[in-house]
């Protein structure tokens, strides 16, 4: 398989899970790790981001993330938070 077509089918698969949301940090991990590295910020934020996006502090994302409001993963120090996780909670919240 060439190299185009395996980013392709992996932007796909990648694609195809984004649409329905990790329900494991398993499953997180491996979206996380399939996604090209130019998409992974697409699907993936920081919690100082993740703070910014919603508007509130850097440790409310954190209590969220460990109340299981948030779907994240660590990576070394730090975590990286689904940007679909923090979109549906947003809805969420505000409904």
């Amino acid at each position: 398989m060439s190299t185009h077509k395996t980013s392709l089918t992996l932007l796909q698969r990648a694609a195809a899970q984004a649409q329905s949301p990790a329900s494991t940090v398993a499953e997180l991990l491996d979206l996380y790790l399939q996604t090209p590295c130019k998409q992974r910020d697409r699907l993936f934020v920081s919690t100082a981001r993740a703070a910014e996006l919603a508007g509130v502090c850097h440790r409310t994302i954190r209590l969220w993330i460990d109340d299981g409001n948030l779907s994240a993963i660590r990576i070394g120090r730090n975590y990286r938070v689904s940007l679909d996780s923090l979109r549906d909670y947003m809805l969420g919240t505000n409904a």
